[in-house]
């Protein structure tokens, strides 16, 4: 069941995405914050929806809109448990933030990532779920670290 995101589930979506290994100890305390912050003002330009079964939340993914930009939408964090990764639990929120975002009218729907080989199969994901690779800005996380922007078109 995917369902919105509360208060009461920040604890686990921190402890969630610690524990994919991806992400820097800072991105996991940024992401305490992005969740603050989506709760304290809640507007129609972020969405965040975890997916539960038998009670347990096992991923989630947040999206939210450019502010300078024609209904551009982006994926800013989607993180699945590892014990239920591969089982296509991290398709079907993607394809969830899709169709939320096309419902607030979104036109197209962006996804970084980083270019360093650990990513490979993050980077995989996203073509197998109809996203193009649209740029590679070199050394942008730091040196030998790029950042891969993915790119796929909502609507007509």
């Amino acid at each position: 069941m995917i369902r919105p995101t509360t208060p009461a589930d920040t604890d686990r979506l921190i402890e969630l995405t610690a524990a994919t290994g991806f992400f820097h100890p800072h991105e996991v305390e940024t992401l305490g914050g992005v969740l603050a912050d989506y709760f304290a003002a809640a507007s129609d330009d972020h969405a965040c929806y975890v997916t539960e079964a038998d009670g347990r939340i096992g991923g989630y993914v947040y999206i939210g809109t450019e502010e300078m930009s024609d209904r551009t939408w982006y994926v800013w964090w989607i993180a699945v448990d590892p014990a239920g990764q591969g089982k296509g639990t991290g398709r079907e929120l993607l394809r969830f933030a899709e169709d939320e975002a096309r419902r607030r009218g979104g036109r197209v729907m962006f996804i970084e990532t980083s270019g360093l080989p650990v990513y490979e199969p993050t980077r995989r994901f996203y073509l197998k779920n109809g996203y193009h690779q649209e740029a590679v800005l070199r050394d942008y996380y730091r040196d030998g670290d790029d950042l891969v922007v993915f790119r796929k078109r909502l609507s007509g």
